[in-house]
């Protein structure tokens, strides 16, 4: 099983990843939505972020961020295809990613193996908290990928990873 060192090493990579991604892009440049059909990369980041703050509430702490202003970036919800009301600026959403994964880092730099080992349970189902976040942070990382055709959608030629 994955430790939370390992997962500090992980998400230490994955923000500059991020942070890669999106470098020289403008908020405009995330709005550009994929034909014929998909997300935007703001949404993308947005959804991110909401799992971040996911990643963090199943290790008991509180975000820093409201999940509740994350609502238009929860699954299933509508493609952003324009400006609107509670769209991020890119600015304000990787300030948002960088905290929420501060939060994440110093969570699990406290946390031990038997912590992961501890069962929880998540209506009828049960599983540890190790299952639990292994499966949050596939579901994080899926979205990562996103990021690089997302990157060349907005007329960035370069190949990051």
């Amino acid at each position: 099983m994955l430790t939370p060192q390992d997962f500090i090493r992980l998400f230490t990579i994955e923000n500059k990843l991020i942070k890669s991604q999106t470098e020289g892009l403008s908020h405009a440049d995330t709005l550009i939505q994929p034909r014929p059909s998909g997300n935007c990369m703001n949404w993308v980041l947005g959804h991110i972020l909401e799992n971040q703050v996911t990643l963090l509430i199943a290790l008991g702490v509180t975000s820093p961020i409201d999940p509740e202003a994350l609502t238009i970036y929860q699954r299933d919800s509508e493609p952003i295809t324009a400006e609107q009301p509670g769209v991020l600026p890119l600015d304000r959403l990787l300030d948002k990613i960088n905290t929420v994964h501060e939060s994440l880092i110093a969570r699990l730099a406290i946390m031990s193996d038997a912590d992961f080992s501890r069962e929880i349970q998540e209506g009828e189902r049960k599983y540890t908290l190790g299952w639990r976040f292994i499966f949050l942070h596939f579901h994080y990382t899926y979205h990562l990928g996103q990021l690089e055709p997302l990157r060349q959608l907005a007329g960035r030629g370069d190949k990051i990873i």
